[in-house]
């Protein structure tokens, strides 16, 4: 062999050997580089993940919060509806405390008025008893009356009026002392 062959063959080799070596050091410069990315790509995924569940608890927080600012603004609601219910209510009770008094007052009025027209009416009612005791009185005796003066009539007329006749003799009735009109007739001996 030749020694210019060997001087290219040493030289290619040389080439090669500083072509391979410096590939081998690009590679195992990215691969250092990408165990690095890859390291920083975990540790980004691992604060990726906390950050999302921050982010959930953030989420879980504002709602609580919005819940809770819900809950009070309800119970302020309420709070509030229970003051106008206990102002209401009281209006509500003295205005009916107001109308007890004025049915109280109406009450006595009406008992004072219905004695006085309890008085009014006895004093009618026993007016109106005496009068219509005059007022029997007084048929009694118009009906003791007409009854003297039927039998003072002659048959003859008795018959004319339809009035019954007795059958036995005439007889006078002598009224009772207690009847005020008493008809008192005179005969003179003749008939009607």
């Amino acid at each position: 062999m030749d020694a210019k062959f060997l001087n290219t063959y040493n030289e290619v080799i040389l080439d090669n050997f500083n072509a391979v070596l410096k590939q081998n050091f690009l590679f195992q410069t990215q691969i250092k580089v990408l165990e690095e990315q890859v390291k920083e790509k975990s540790e980004l995924e691992t604060k990726l993940a906390s950050l999302s569940s921050e982010n959930n608890d953030i989420s879980e927080l504002r709602a609580e919060i919005d819940g809770l600012k819900i809950e009070l603004d309800n119970k302020n609601l309420a709070i509030q509806n229970l003051n106008n219910t206990d102002s209401e209510r009281h209006r509500l009770q003295t205005a009916v405390n107001n109308q007890m008094k004025e049915i109280e007052g109406l009450k006595s009025q009406v008992g004072s008025l219905q004695n006085g027209k309890d008085s009014e009416v006895q004093l009618v009612k026993t007016q109106k008893d005496s009068e219509i005791r005059l007022l029997k009185d007084k048929e009694k005796e118009q009906l003791n009356y007409i009854a003297q003066l039927e039998e003072m009539l002659p048959n003859s007329k008795k018959k004319k009026l339809g009035i019954e006749l007795p059958t036995t003799e005439k007889e006078l009735t002598i009224p009772a002392k207690d009847e005020m009109n008493v008809l008192k007739f005179a005969s003179n001996g003749g008939t009607f």
